[in-house]
């Protein structure tokens, strides 16, 4: 019998709060799912009746401990198809875990002449650290191309997955499209060209079944925070063969067997991975999520996501000002859907949808490459889970009918000065400079806004004139043109000393959420000037001293 969505929310009391005087609609769950009262009731249990520390105290709190934090590996392992928790090492996130498998068995080994196959979707947390370890090794990184219906380019794959080839790296759910990749296929590849193939689980250890045995991956790695678990735990599945050969990469107390002035032995698998005291709370609880996942069953996790998925593509993609990414409707996906509405930056449509108590994300979600791949500077992404349900899309749907109309009204609101309103509507300095001394690019992660300072300046280093271009927020760009009209006749040394100016200029009148935006601009130009000043023709962001 499946689950009762309305009995299933009653297990999350955060869902009954209000934001801004509306219900709560929290559609940010591919980044963070809430925790239902039996996960935080566990973590609580441990701190009120068993605290203490694992594996070396002869005391009877102690032991309890070790048996529950043993226990969880157990049923971690459990639940990704591993054989037991030889194979479950403990991280802090998907993030670390990935790094495990790094420094344990990357940069030791690779060198001038292996080869790293990647791909195009994949979250900076894998892209970055095998770029490192490219880097580092002289080993050959290679992308797999995503195609324009938002998969994977498997024939690209077949033509990089080569006999050079020590690793392949794939996410087995795109974060941003919803791609559900055919892990199998990359196995398959990968072992005839005798490499290891590990999977970015982040996004499906959370909402579908997963067999690590069945998909082929020698190494897995997830979160805790995204799967109805605690922040500050994930795990790594490895195949006991590779992680027997591995080298630990932090070292102490837990992961120590024996340990003399002239050398050290490690412990047995998996605490050889686990140095110092461990997330023991945020361990037992992880596998108190993975019994609660399992009691709704992980086949209607996948069908309830997908459900809520099509019903939101499908009305979305019907909506002429709104453009969507990854699978068409009807194709398997996860249980997200990222899209853009015309005219209206994501940042500027989450402040929008903020207001009416609804929570998603908006930037690029740490894919900038996929999205450089994608020619946009950011999206809005919606993201379901357990408790979610259609009334909720719903809201969300109703909120950006007019969604131009909605940012005007918000930005010409109190919270912010009217002065930052004025540049908004006339903004000056647009457009850039034919021959400019100084051009300074700016990608501002946090929101997905993309623009560019023109500057000219005079030999006696006084600002004639400056511009930008910007596919930015509203409040970016307005931010911007307040920026350069402030700076027109001033120093180059004044704007490299600039602190604070913007703020002051708009009275601190801005929410603190939109902080990185008002911000965000002034440390742009102020990082310009300094590297003008300093000579540094070569300087990282795209600056130039003619």
């Amino acid at each position: 019998m499946s689950p009762d969505v309305a009995a299933v929310r009653d297990d999350y009391p955060v869902l009954d709060r209000s934001v801004n005087g509306q219900p709560l609609t929290y559609l940010d769950n591919a980044a963070t799912t809430h925790t239902p009262r039996q996960v935080y009731e566990t973590f609580e249990s441990f701190y009120a009746g068993y605290n203490a520390n694992v594996h070396r105290g002869i005391h009877e709190l102690s032991h309890e401990a070790s048996v529950a934090y043993e226990a969880a590996h157990d049923r971690v392992a459990e639940f990704v198809g591993a054989d037991g928790r030889e194979e479950m090492v403990f991280t802090r996130n998907t993030t670390e875990s990935i790094n495990l498998v790094a420094h344990g068995l990357a940069l030791p080994e690779f060198g001038p002449g292996d080869a790293i196959v990647t791909t195009e979707m994949e979250h900076h947390a894998s892209l970055v650290t095998w770029q490192q370890v490219a880097k580092r090794t002289g080993a050959d990184l290679r992308f797999v191309r995503v195609t324009e219906d938002g998969n994977l380019d498997v024939e690209h794959a077949k033509s990089l997955i080569d006999a050079d080839t020590e690793l392949v790296s794939i996410p087995h759910v795109s974060n941003v499209l919803g791609t559900v990749n055919p892990v199998r296929t990359f196995a398959d590849l990968a072992d005839d060209a005798g490499a290891v193939l590990l999977v970015d689980g982040a996004q499906s250890a959370p909402t579908r079944p997963v067999d690590v045995d069945a998909m082929g991956a020698d190494f897995f790695a997830f979160s805790g925070h995204k799967m109805a678990g605690p922040t500050g735990i994930g795990g790594l599945y490895g195949r006991t063969g590779l992680l027997e050969e591995m080298e630990p990469f932090l070292y102490g107390g837990e992961m120590i067997r024996h340990v003399t002035f002239d050398r050290s032995t490690w412990n047995g698998l998996p605490w050889k991975f686990e140095a110092g005291t461990p997330p023991i709370a945020e361990g037992i609880a992880l596998g108190a999520a993975v019994d609660y996942l399992d009691d709704l069953g992980m086949d209607w996790v996948r069908d309830h996501e997908n459900r809520l998925a099509q019903y939101a593509l499908e009305r979305l993609s019907a909506r002429e000002d709104v453009t969507t990414y990854g699978p068409g409707l009807g194709e398997e996906r996860t249980g997200l859907v990222s899209f853009n509405v015309d005219g209206v930056h994501g940042h500027d449509l989450s402040s929008i949808l903020n207001d009416r108590g609804i929570a998603v994300r908006a930037g690029d979600h740490c894919t900038q490459p996929l999205h450089d791949r994608l020619e946009i500077p950011g999206s809005v992404r919606a993201s379901f889970y357990v408790y979610n349900t259609e009334a909720e899309i719903d809201r969300l749907l109703d909120a950006i009918e007019d969604a131009r109309a909605k940012r005007e009204a918000y930005l010409a609101s109190d919270r912010y000065s009217d002065r930052l309103y004025d540049h908004h509507l006339h903004p000056r300095n647009g457009g850039g400079l034919e021959d400019p001394a100084l051009v300074k690019s700016s990608e501002e992660t946090a929101c997905g806004d993309d623009g560019e300072f023109h500057v000219d300046i005079a030999p006696d280093g006084t600002i004639e004139r400056l511009a930008f271009e910007s596919q930015s927020c509203a409040v970016s760009r307005a931010v911007a043109s307040l920026i350069t009209e402030y700076l027109e006749g001033r120093t180059v040394a004044e704007a490299a000393e600039m602190e604070g100016e913007v703020a002051s200029m708009l009275d601190g009148q801005f929410p603190d959420l939109r902080r990185d935006c008002v911000v965000g601009p002034e440390d742009v130009i102020r990082e310009a000037a300094q590297e003008y000043l300093a000579g540094d023709d070569e300087a990282e962001g795209s600056t130039s001293a003619a």
